[in-house]
């Protein structure tokens, strides 16, 4: 069940980037999610829980996919 939930709110995502392309660089619009995410685990972590998430972000970096 929870599967097909992230599925769903990752399509309407990439829906939505794609609307915001039409007027928007990849780099101005990656910088936005950027900012965006990092709020939200700064917001609603504890500063532990929120430094690990992000050590763990920056350890996976090389793991990364482009889009095709």
């Amino acid at each position: 069940m929870l599967e097909n939930r992230e599925e769903e709110l990752y399509s309407k995502y990439m829906a939505f980037n794609d609307v915001m392309l039409e007027d928007h660089t990849p780099l101005e619009i990656a910088a936005i999610m950027v900012i965006q995410g990092l709020t939200f685990y700064k917001s609603f972590l504890d500063e532990e829980d929120y430094q690990r998430m992000v050590k763990n972000i920056y350890d996976k970096r090389d793991e990364v996919k482009t889009f095709e």
